[in-house]
């Protein structure tokens, strides 16, 4: 302190000293005095970017985003006057470079700041101010990007991770989040071929030897990228390029726990229950022999006991899935009096009644553990549930709707509500599902049931191209299911497509009729997407409604 107030007594413009005074001030909880340092600093070098930036963090973290929206325009004011005067210097251009580079760095902090409280166009403002200071910059391009894709921008969120992507060309968490915006377009194809990309790069590394080795970061990285492609890969139910990608990544990692779980999901996905099940035990057994050691490297951050009772759920359910239905439901029940307020539990355990053909049993079950834990708010979603399978859809709904007064961010909820205030079809329903359903595909992009109540509630208030586009995306990301191709045949059918409609009609129907789950050989595409659990239970509706759609097109 006394050795800044020497150099400030000599030179009270002196701006390196008001700066470092600014930042001991902010560390000092100063505000005031932080600001009128930052601000003499600016006055003393206006070229020198480093105070701008402070100032602009100081406003914003007091709330005064205006006078930080102030700062930053004028940091972007100085930028191109340095950059002309730095044609023919070349010290004049590195200080040129590096006023842009702080001056894009500013812009994002604002828009990120414009973004987290809810202004969209000053948060597209800031962004855009950003790439003008320096279209090329990385944070930039990665910060804006972020933001478009959170706001569906897909189209424009995919243009910047490209021209970031063209920097680096091997950079695995660049690749991965291409992969996320194209499932959630519905391009299970292109997602499928950012998962080779990934697999490359993974050829090319050695497996980990357990200690932070050489290239360890580059394993690291490469690895939590396949995972991150592998999980919507399983969503959208394509598990064979799942389960190449987990491979990927368990040749580096081998046994890695997180990887295990995830790959066995595959194999139950795939229709090998049994092998599933055998391998989830494995993952069992090795999360009990770690004791209360977490896996190394954690990649999805999930809790070892959260894994392990995972492992132990999913393994039920494969082995019923694999015909062991009484050991299935053992188990789970086993689970369930140890769990009680688990909803992964509580699912699982419906899963099996419903198996078996006792859905309310398990509503009986679920309603006795919901009164006997009256807050335990995840219970709620299952009991729902549970009350649609046994055919009590009044009581669900109103279930539901409790969901989302506990959880109002509850994607499953939202879309329960919103699918059947859509097949209601009332106007004051269809605009409450709209907005349910909107919020539940923010929340899961990339889910295909989703997607389809989204697009069908579309076509039920008129708005058929807009129906389509999302109908479309819905048969994408779950490609093979009837109902999907009967809401999307409806949906083409208003657009004026009768022809495209009386093919997804047919393919619909073709999925229903006896002996549909064989697959043409000759289908290659399809040959990698999960065969059927089990038949569906509205199948037989669904089949009627289809048969005579077509009768009216083509009687």
């Amino acid at each position: 302190d006394a050795e800044l107030a020497s150099a400030l007594s000599l030179d009270p413009r002196h701006g390196p000293a008001h700066l470092l005074s600014g930042r001991i001030a902010v560390s000092r909880n100063q505000p005031m005095q932080a600001r009128d340092h930052f601000q003499a600093a600016i006055e003393a070098q206006p070229d020198d970017p480093d105070a701008y930036r402070e100032l602009v963090r100081l406003l914003l973290s007091t709330g005064d985003v205006a006078a930080a929206q102030a700062v930053a325009e004028r940091l972007g004011e100085r930028v191109q006057p340095a950059q002309g005067a730095a044609e023919e210097d070349g010290d004049a251009l590195v200080a040129a470079d590096r006023l842009r580079e702080q001056a894009a760095a500013v812009f994002v902090e604002m828009g990120r700041w414009w973004a987290q409280h809810g202004d969209e166009r000053a948060a597209e403002r800031a962004f855009a101010q950003a790439r003008s200071a320096s279209p090329a910059d990385p944070e930039a391009l990665i910060a804006e990007a972020t933001f478009l894709e959170a706001r569906r921008k897909y189209a424009d969120a995919r243009e910047r991770y490209l021209r970031l992507l063209a920097q680096r060309p091997e950079s695995p968490e660049v690749i991965a989040a291409l992969a996320r915006v194209a499932l959630a377009e519905g391009d299970v194809e292109a997602v499928a071929a950012h998962a080779r990309k990934l697999l490359a790069l993974a050829a090319n590394l050695e497996p980990s030897d357990g200690a932070s080795g050489d290239r360890e970061e580059e394993r690291r990285d490469v690895s939590v990228a396949l995972l991150r492609v592998a999980v919507p890969l399983l969503g959208a139910h394509r598990s064979a390029d799942a389960q190449l990608a987990l491979e990927g990544a368990l040749r580096l990692y081998p046994d890695h726990p997180e990887l295990s779980f995830y790959r066995a999901l595959a194999l139950v996905q795939r229709g090998r229950p049994h092998e599933g099940a055998v391998a989830f035990e494995a993952v069992e057994r090795s999360l009990r022999a770690r004791g209360e050691d977490a896996p190394s490297p954690a990649f999805l951050g999930i809790e070892p006991d959260a894994l392990l009772l995972d492992a132990q759920v999913q393994s039920a359910l494969a082995r019923g899935r694999a015909g062991e239905a009484p050991e299935s439901t053992r188990r789970l029940r086993a689970l369930f009096a140890e769990h009680p307020a688990e909803e992964g539990v509580a699912l699982a355990l419906l899963e099996a009644f419903d198996r078996a053909g006792k859905a309310s049993e398990a509503e009986q079950v679920l309603a006795a553990s919901v009164r006997a834990h009256p807050d335990a708010g995840a219970l709620l979603y299952p009991l729902g549930s549970a009350q649609d399978r046994a055919g009590m859809r009044q009581k669900a709904l109103s279930t539901m709707r409790k969901v989302l007064a506990v959880q109002p961010q509850h994607a499953g909820a939202l879309n329960y509500i919103g699918y059947t205030l859509t097949e209601q079809g009332k106007l004051a329903d269809l605009r409450e599902a709209e907005d349910l359903l909107a919020r539940a595909v923010e929340l899961r992009p990339d889910d295909g049931a989703i997607a389809d109540s989204y697009g069908f509630c579309l076509l039920k208030l008129g708005r058929a191209s807009e129906a389509l586009a999302e109908l479309r995306r819905a048969d994408r990301l779950t490609p093979r299911d009837p109902v999907i191709l009967s809401h999307l045949g409806d949906a083409l059918l208003a657009a004026g497509k009768k022809e495209e409609a009386l093919s997804a009609f047919r393919r619909a129907l073709a999925l229903l009729l006896p002996g549909s789950k064989r697959r043409p050989l000759a289908a290659e595409a399809q040959a990698m997407i999960d065969p059927p659990d089990r038949a569906d239970r509205d199948g037989p509706r669904v089949r009627a409604e289809i048969e005579k759609k077509l009768k009216a097109l083509a009687p």
